[in-house]
């Protein structure tokens, strides 16, 4: 992830900050996660993006859901 990305995906937590209620450092972490989440489901199936999937929370059912695929597939990445 470049600066420029960094750039891209701090203005969009930010405009989805301003829309919760709340403490600000509560709803900026909140909106973070959400849109680091949403970047990592826009890329392709890997080991990697699976074990980052997971470090933020993210259930194996969602994953399977997203990226239509089965236990199998992802116990075989994994494997790797």
């Amino acid at each position: 992830m470049d600066l420029q990305e960094t750039h891209k995906l701090m203005r969009k937590a930010v405009l989805i900050a301003k829309t919760l209620e709340g403490s600000w450092s509560i709803r900026m972490k909140m909106a973070l996660d959400i849109v680091i989440i949403n970047h990592y489901l826009k890329q392709p199936l890997s080991k990697g993006i699976i074990e980052r999937l997971l470090l933020k929370g993210v259930s194996l059912r969602r994953i399977k859901k997203h990226y239509k695929v089965g236990m199998k597939e992802i116990n075989s990445l994994m494997a790797s």
